[in-house]
């Protein structure tokens, strides 16, 4: 049976205008290079839009199977990489550590506020893992949702009060990046 009921990346792309689809990802090449399965939400969410930003103010890590800056296999090794070499780093993400530890949080995003969101990669299957979006200031936030949902409700409603960005905004906007170079 096939549900009338919009998904969440649906609601956004309609929200904000989004008519593009970004197209198909070669999945077992990034996740193979993650070294763990990414949420089917994800998924969708990349296939729709791609790496951007919304509104200048979430940036969504792009899904690809290399090391470069912006995407989310690189930025997941960057941060490893820091907690090898800086025992700070490591501690302000207590009590979760840093993926691939088991548990450890998976970064997907950025705010243009410093605030960085992440997954919590306690579940088995990785469309359990909640959101945890960690403020500039260190304050943690969970939430059960998608990302899509996160975003949406970020950008179309003051739902996720700490990062919501509705009353700052007419209408929500993507700006595809194809590269910082």
């Amino acid at each position: 049976m096939v549900s009338d009921v919009p998904s969440w990346t649906e609601r956004l792309a309609v929200d904000i205008g989004w008519t593009r689809r970004r197209g198909s990802i070669n999945w077992p090449s990034v996740e193979s290079l993650l070294g763990t399965s990414l949420p089917n939400s994800y998924k969708s969410y990349s296939e729709t839009f791609g790496w951007g930003e919304f509104n200048g103010s979430f940036e969504v890590f792009a899904a690809t199977p290399d090391l470069n800056h912006g995407g989310i296999a690189g930025e997941v090794r960057k941060r490893a990489e820091l907690v090898e070499i800086d025992d700070e780093f490591e501690e302000m993400y207590a009590p979760y550590g840093i993926f691939p530890r088991v548990g450890g949080l998976l970064i997907w995003g950025v705010t243009g506020r410093g605030d960085s969101l992440f997954w919590e990669t306690r579940a088995d299957d990785s469309n359990d893992w909640p959101i945890i979006a960690i403020t500039e200031d260190d304050r943690a936030f969970s939430y059960r949702m998608e990302i899509s949902e996160f975003l949406f409700k970020c950008i179309a409603s003051d739902e996720v009060r700490q990062f919501s960005i509705a009353s700052k905004i007419r209408a929500g906007s993507f700006m595809p990046i194809d590269s910082y170079e």
